[in-house]
């Protein structure tokens, strides 16, 4: 079960939610989108997590690149609203082949006219468990983006050692240095960095922009990885825009 850590909104505060029966900001379903076989003997989980400061519908269909018009219909929508700083659980069912591509979708709440859609693609193995994460174009716009990847598992790591993923807005630089190992990663928008493995939650964990605004530089700033619920042997993943902590969740 992902126990969702903190989530930094407009106002800073910390979210506590279960993500498996509801409550809080988090809740699961299950469903076929569209399309497969009339044994639906295959299943994937999918965890929605909204980022994007509006509330958000999640549309899934089968089939990639799905056209506007077919995805996003009351039929898809397997997720919504879902609140800003929360996510939820959905568990895709398929039947015949063994990997079902699929097209994923995100609209505002709202969607009238206010925000285009976004939308892309993944391929669902039988068992395998997704992050779906919707995020915004950099902190200071309103251009939604949606983007799919795999759920990390703890098998990896060691029982006096924490894992952290950091999955980023915005271009950026990671610098660590632990007992357990020190280096420097850069991740690009929409991306998430490998596990990065820490001794102790107060060791350096610094994240800087790797582009500034009009190209000054931007001086590193430590990230507080003492999570609350934080436990060693598991991994998390850092929702992040520039130097500040979004959304935490175990995964």
């Amino acid at each position: 079960m992902s126990q969702p850590l903190w989530g930094f909104a407009l106002n800073l505060g910390i979210i506590l939610t279960l993500a498996a029966c509801g409550g809080g900001g988090s809740g699961s379903d299950s469903g076929d989108a569209s399309g497969g076989s009339n044994q639906l003997d295959r299943q994937a989980r999918m965890t929605f997590v909204n980022t994007a400061r509006e509330q958000v519908n999640v549309f899934v269909q089968n089939g990639s690149d799905a056209s506007t018009a077919s995805l996003f219909t009351t039929g898809n929508m397997q997720g919504g609203p879902i609140s800003d700083s929360s996510h939820r659980e959905y568990v895709h069912r398929w039947g015949g082949s063994s990997a079902q591509p699929v097209s994923i979708g995100i609209w505002d709440t709202k969607y009238q006219l206010e925000e285009e859609p976004a939308q892309t693609n993944a391929l669902l193995n039988n068992g395998e468990d997704w992050w779906t994460i919707v995020w915004l174009d950099g902190e200071t716009t309103n251009s939604f983006r949606v983007s799919a990847i795999r759920r990390d598992n703890d098998d990896d790591v060691p029982d006096d050692q924490y894992g952290f993923r950091v999955f980023t807005n915005t271009d950026i630089k990671i610098e660590y240095q632990s007992a357990t190992a020190t280096g420097s990663t850069n991740v690009a928008a929409g991306k998430v960095s490998s596990t990065i493995l820490m001794a102790s939650c107060g060791d350096q964990f610094e994240i800087s922009a790797t582009k500034g605004q009009d190209g000054e530089v931007v001086a590193p700033q430590q990230l507080d990885l003492c999570l609350p619920n934080l436990e060693p042997g598991d991994t998390y993943l850092l929702i992040t825009s520039d130097d500040a902590i979004l959304y935490a969740v175990e995964e």
